[in-house]
């Protein structure tokens, strides 16, 4: 009988805990919140994607033409409103992600005075690499009240309102617009090919190549670049400058070689079909081409087919 009150006495000392994973998991509200915004995140991610796909190829082509002030303070603006979108993004990502967990955190706060019922409570983060390798969450001695919390949380109508409210906030669109830009000549000026693609079917690897080694270069100061000390950022923006002139020279020297080769197959290639009346248009289709019927296509299938 003393054994069982003695041991009756530890476990009623033992605290209650919760874990944020667990609440999470559980509460409906959250799942709501999260599946809403997920949604809109990968949406905004894959118009970014999109438009730096499209700006990298007028990058691309920029690069391997002759220089021109028109088409580089074109670039530049369009790249300046790229970095501008994507750093709007994510503020609201990181503006959402705090208002997410005040009002599920003051929630939380005043669903565990209800659960607890005057009982000591702490949060669990006690988790192995092991088990956290395993995919599995915060194990504390006690009891594990997150289930409960998760109930009356999604039961809380301040915090539904919120949610309501936030839900109801539209994410930024990632949308680069471009206009339309006039053809380099090449061999007529009734159709164009896109430039980014022409290089690339002919010099893929070697292009392939200078890209890996400027992300590489890049990578390598990205710390300097995040720097919060001026010096240090300063001087990582100037190694920044010399690897993407770096860049810039290396896709000038491929330029060189691929348009002379380029020209020679389709003149000699005219009678199986070739597209001998294009232009070279720099600017991609998707910020507005060069105001002349594409034949990018016709062109690869043809260098395919050799």
């Amino acid at each position: 009988m003393i054994l069982f009150l003695a041991l009756s006495q530890v476990s009623a000392e033992q605290p209650v805990w919760w874990t944020e994973e667990s609440i999470s998991a559980k509460s409906e509200l959250f799942g709501k919140a999260q599946a809403r915004d997920a949604q809109a995140y990968e949406a905004a991610q894959d118009q970014l994607a999109g438009a730096r796909r499209a700006v990298g190829d007028l990058e691309l082509a920029d690069a391997l033409l002759a220089p021109d002030a028109a088409r580089g303070r074109y670039l530049g603006e369009l790249d300046r409103s790229l970095s501008g979108q994507f750093l709007r993004l994510q503020r609201h990502t990181d503006l959402l992600g705090e208002d997410y967990a005040r009002c599920f955190g003051a929630a939380v706060q005043r669903a565990l005075v209800v659960v607890a019922e005057g009982r000591t409570v702490v949060e669990c983060t006690q988790v192995s690499a092991v088990e956290r390798a395993m995919g599995k969450g915060p194990r504390c001695p006690g009891t594990d009240i997150s289930t409960k919390v998760a109930g009356v949380i999604d039961k809380d109508a301040t915090l539904s309102a919120e949610v309501t409210s936030l839900l109801t906030v539209d994410w930024p669109t990632i949308a680069v617009k471009g206009s339309v830009q006039p053809v380099v000549p090449f061999l007529g000026a009734e159709r164009s090919v896109s430039v980014a693609a022409m290089a690339r079917a002919l010099r893929k690897e070697e292009l392939r190549e200078l890209d890996d080694a400027r992300e590489a270069a890049m990578e390598q100061i990205s710390e300097e670049l995040e720097s919060t000390d001026r010096a240090t950022k300063e001087a990582g923006v100037k190694k920044g400058e010399s690897i993407a002139q770096t860049w810039r020279s290396g896709v000038a020297a491929v330029g060189a070689g691929v348009w002379p080769e380029l020209k020679k197959k389709l003149e000699r290639g005219k009678r199986k079909g070739a597209p001998v009346d294009v232009a070279l248009c720099a600017n991609p289709e998707a910020l507005g081409g060069c105001g002349v019927p594409d034949a990018t296509r016709e062109a690869l299938a043809f260098l395919s087919g050799e």
